[in-house]
């Protein structure tokens, strides 16, 4: 039987370094699978951040409604909504910027039509109202100094802010007496300012027009009343400005500088 060959002994040297190799063979693969490990740690972290941010309400309302577009408006629309917002309450001005010259009171008033602001007055125990927009200002009437030859509607002048005002009393044209005088509308008429006795200024009311009635007694032939109201359970007469300035004026004034 044959006998078998014997390896030489490594030597100390040899020996050294292969445990040095299996050494570093090992501190590598540890190192490899720690590596590994962060990387899938940081894939998962990943993960979970974008569940949870698609998760948000903020994700799920942009998935719902998709991406944003932009909207073209339409000009003409939108004059449309315009002129459909835009009624009488409107200053003359912007009236007529929007749709021409204001068709006067009495039209609208006829016609039943329109949405309009009126300032409501007292002579007396009777409510009356004309056009906000027809009046320049409401004062307490001052002082009213007498001038010669007056016409009989005519009691006198005021200063209006530096200027002469002549004052007229509506008791014929409205057939109701003013009692204390104590205020006074200033309207603008083509012959100037004018101021309108009064015993209170009341109240501003928005009227539709549609609400409008007949005046009791009075035929579709008066100059000044256009019909009547109710306010808060009373009855308010609608006046038309100008006829009733036309109507006080109806003998020539004296011209004042």
């Amino acid at each position: 039987m044959p006998r078998k060959k014997k390896t030489p002994a490594e030597s100390a040297d040899a020996l050294a370094a292969r445990a040095l190799a299996e050494v570093e063979a090992r501190a590598a693969a540890a190192h490899a699978r720690e590596l590994a490990e962060a990387e899938a740690a940081v894939e998962e972290v990943s993960e979970e951040a974008v569940v949870a941010e698609a998760a948000s309400p903020a994700a799920i309302a942009a998935r719902i409604s998709g991406p944003r577009q932009a909207v073209a408006w339409d000009d003409d629309d939108e004059d449309d909504d315009d002129e459909e917002a835009y009624d009488d309450r409107w200053d003359d001005a912007s009236y007529a910027h929007h749709r021409g010259p204001r068709r006067p009171l009495r039209e609208r008033a006829r016609s039943r039509s329109g949405v309009v602001e009126l300032l409501m007055f007292r002579i007396g125990t009777e409510r009356f109202a004309v056009e906000l927009s027809s009046v320049e200002e409401a004062i307490d009437l001052p002082d009213v100094h007498h001038v010669p030859e007056m016409p009989p509607a005519m009691i006198g002048v005021i200063t209006v802010r530096g200027a002469l005002t002549p004052v007229f009393t509506p008791d014929d044209a409205l057939g109701v007496r003013v009692e204390h005088r104590s205020a006074a509308l200033i309207f603008r008429s083509p012959r100037g300012r004018f101021a309108l006795a009064i015993d209170d200024v009341d109240d501003v009311m928005t009227l539709d027009l549609v609400q409008l009635r007949d005046a009791p007694g009075v035929d579709g032939s008066d100059p000044v009343v256009l019909g009547v109201a109710r306010n808060e359970g009373s009855i308010v007469a609608l006046v038309d400005a100008e006829a009733l300035i036309e109507a006080c004026q109806a003998i020539p004034v004296p011209e004042l500088a």
